[in-house]
């Protein structure tokens, strides 16, 4: 290469690294000198916000340690309305927002009672009491009451008489409102809630798109959507709503990627975490959480030191343990720029501690149940009682240890719990079920225990000297006293059940034989023996009538008596006794609390509190915080000799009467009793009851079962046998994998 050639691509060499240094010089003049008080002010402006950052609730673990209920980590989209602008700009960012949600799939939360697409009409009857409120306080808030008119209309011919007086329900709209509508009801408010037509709500879709400044060019769907999302905001800003308004949740990547792709500005993706249910069962149990409603806040939440947007246990194990389950939340500093862009974030610290204000994990509950009986438990309950009678309508069954901790709880039928609060059309099938789904009959059934209810006169008797193990009672058919003796019931002299179906009786029986057959005239005797008062006392120390302790709440029923009878405005008559004497007249109790019965009989007589709380542990599994030790809440003194001829009256139930062929293959020994509580005229209106207790020598556990008009008890206790295979097969194979390696929960 020549020098003159390398001279030229020298030159040319300078004269581009010239005029790049030249350009970058000028771009820093501009930054610096032209623009700089402008950059400099723009980037100065942070707007910095305290937020509070959720903790992740406890998980809820059955006694073995698998998993009922843990968290699931998610996304939802909330609104900052100091951000969404002008409210030109704020109508642009939503119609983005809502576009973005229909083409990925996206349900938004959107609860004004008009249909959301055309024609647009009121759906006030497909809305829950406090949408109904809301609505209603909202429009009479924003004086939209006139073109609100034919849905005021619909909605006090739904609720009438809601916001008069002084009786008004709490989820009334205010009076003001009503009188609005009555003064125009007119020809179009009366034709809009004819019989059989829906209220027009164009008026009010007109009135609110004016107020929030919404484009004449806007199609009707993109209003109605639009209206609805600043609706929610609205019941918020007037405090009519205390939830946050979380505009979506469970949201996917895509959608995700595709809103941050639009940089709206005021539209907020945070990472939080959902309740997951891990198993299909113990929907009468788990319980849900959800947000605090308004009556709450005020009964509790507020002073608790909660914040009005927290989400909490409403119902089941997640309120009866909320104090354990709940973390503590946190608060950092979010700091943006102008444009809404998050510019940096750091945790709170306390001023007086130092500490860093970081969330709390909730603790982790271990709770009595079995996941195992509770699986079979339902499974038998459902494939068997459908098979008992034709009326059967429902059913319940409680498994319960020596100190009252709950092994499995079901109601039949049930629901899935994963379903019943996020599908609508599922909750309205299940809440509308004649069969009530809902109801816990474990709890909250009450029912006459019958022939389960003679072990408690069979031990008070004993205990009272009035009768001994070995004492020979003759069944007479129909009861009567000895000749001579003056008769006190007058002319009522109630059979035995043998004697109005065969014609017979027993003969001469003892207390044992008399559990057995389930001999009337026995027990007849003896409860006149007892008198009403002693028979009372001993049904109360075993805890009928009174609360089991139960944390998810319960009914705790009667028994009967000139007190009960008193209570329920009816005459106690002599002849009452009798009845009361064999579990029936005025007598009630709930499967739980018969279970928890058999247990303080079987155990020697220690009534202890029916619990599901076995113990709590730490965020990270690594400390055992809580252990529950139950203590009796009563104690009955029982002899061993007296015990034990009661308790054979259900042995031989168990093994040589009507129920011996569903036990014969256990790896065990059952007691068991049998009874039929007539609830009609009818023998098939007779709820069926069965209790038994395993293993006979050793009692572990006890077993309640009704089933409402399932006819005879007999027939449940192919249930009870189908969860004792599974507690005594199942309990040698846990004894064995406990053995060789720790569960890790």
């Amino acid at each position: 290469m020549d020098s003159k050639q390398f001279h030229a691509r020298l030159y040319g060499v300078t004269v581009i690294m010239a005029a790049l240094f030249l350009l970058f010089f000028g771009v820093l003049y501009n930054l610096q000198i032209v623009n700089g008080a402008t950059y400099r002010e723009r980037s100065a402006k942070r707007i910095a916000r305290v937020e509070t950052v959720e903790a992740s609730r406890g998980e809820l673990l059955d006694c073995n340690g698998r998993v009922l209920v843990s968290n699931r980590a998610t996304y939802q989209v909330t609104l900052d309305v100091s951000m969404l602008g002008t409210p030109k700009e704020r109508n642009a960012t939503l119609l983005q927002l809502l576009e973005v949600c229909r083409r990925e799939g996206v349900v938004w939360a959107d609860t004004l009672p008009i249909s959301r697409s055309a024609p647009y009409v009121y759906t006030l009857g497909e809305s829950s009491a406090p949408a109904r409120r809301n609505f209603a306080q909202l429009v009479e808030a924003m004086n939209w009451s006139k073109a609100a008119a034919p849905g005021l209309a619909q909605l006090e011919q739904m609720d009438p008489g809601m916001g008069e007086g002084t009786d008004a329900p709490a989820d009334a709209a205010p009076a003001g409102v009503f009188q609005s509508v009555r003064d125009w009801s007119g020809k179009a408010a009366a034709s809009a809630v004819r019989p059989g037509t829906a209220a027009p709500a164009d008026a009010l879709l007109d009135a609110m798109g004016t107020f929030f400044e919404l484009e004449d060019t806007l199609s009707p769907q993109e209003v109605r959507d639009v209206v609805g999302v600043l609706y929610e905001l609205r019941l918020r800003s007037r405090d009519i709503s205390r939830t946050a308004y979380i505009f979506a949740q469970d949201v996917d990547i895509r959608f995700i990627t595709a809103v941050k792709e639009l940089g709206l500005k005021g539209v907020k993706i945070e990472a939080t975490t959902v309740r997951q249910y891990e198993t299909t069962y113990l929907a009468h149990i788990l319980g849900r959480v959800g947000p605090i409603d308004a009556e709450g806040w005020e009964a509790y939440y507020r002073d608790a030191g909660y914040d009005m947007d927290d989400t909490v246990g409403r119902d089941g194990l997640e309120l009866a343990f909320e104090d354990y389950l709940r973390g503590v939340a946190g608060e950092r500093i979010v700091e943006t720029n102008a444009n809404g862009k998050v510019v940096s974030e750091t945790w709170s610290v306390d001023s007086q501690t130092g500490e860093i204000l970081a969330p709390q994990p909730g603790n982790h509950v271990v709770t009595t149940v079995d996941q195992r009986l509770q699986e079979v438990l339902e499974r038998s309950l459902a494939a068997r009682v459908p098979s008992l009678s034709e009326e059967v309508k429902g059913a319940a069954g409680v498994v319960i240890d020596m100190k009252g901790g709950v092994k499995a709880m079901a109601s039949y039928p049930t629901f899935d719990l994963t379903r019943l609060y996020t599908d609508t059309a599922y909750y309205n099938e299940v809440s509308q079920d004649p069969l009530s789904p809902l109801l816990n009959r474990a709890t909250h059934g009450l029912y006459s225990p019958g022939s389960t209810f003679k072990m408690i006169v069979g031990v008070a008797a004993l205990q009272e000297g009035l009768t001994t193990p070995e004492e020979r009672i003759q069944d007479t058919g129909r009861f009567q006293y000895p000749k001579g003796e003056k008769y006190p019931y007058g002319d009522y002299h109630p059979a035995c059940w043998y004697y109005l179906q065969y014609r017979g009786n027993h003969g001469r029986v003892t207390v044992g034989e008399a559990i057995k057959d389930s001999c009337n005239i026995f027990f007849f005797t003896l409860g006149d023996r007892l008198g009403i008062d002693l028979i009372d006392d001993y049904a109360a120390r075993f805890g009928l009538g009174r609360p089991t302790g139960i944390e998810i709440g319960e009914k705790t029923g009667m028994v009967a008596g000139p007190e009960t009878s008193q209570r329920l405005n009816q005459t106690w008559y002599g002849g009452n006794l009798l009845s009361a004497a064999i579990g029936q007249g005025n007598t009630l109790c709930t499967p739980l609390q018969l279970a928890n019965y058999i247990a303080a009989l079987v155990n020697g007589g220690d009534r202890y509190p029916a619990h599901l709380l076995k113990a709590v542990k730490s965020s990270d599994y690594s400390q055992v915080l809580l252990e529950y030790e139950p203590q009796p809440l009563d104690s009955i003194n029982i002899s061993p000799e007296n015990l034990e001829a009661v308790k054979e009256g259900m042995y031989l139930m168990a093994n040589e009467g009507s129920v011996r062929n569903y036990f014969k293959d256990l790896p065990v020994t059952v007691g068991a009793k049998t009874g039929t509580a007539q609830v009609g005229s009818e023998t098939a209106n007779s709820n069926a009851i069965f209790v038994c207790f395993a293993p006979y020598e050793d009692p572990e556990i006890a077993i309640a079962l009704v089933a409402e008009q399932g006819g005879s008890g007999t027939d449940l206790a192919a249930v009870a046998a189908d969860v004792l295979s599974v507690y005594f097969s199942e309990e040698q194979v846990e004894q064995s994998v406990t053995g060789e390696g720790q569960l890790l929960h």
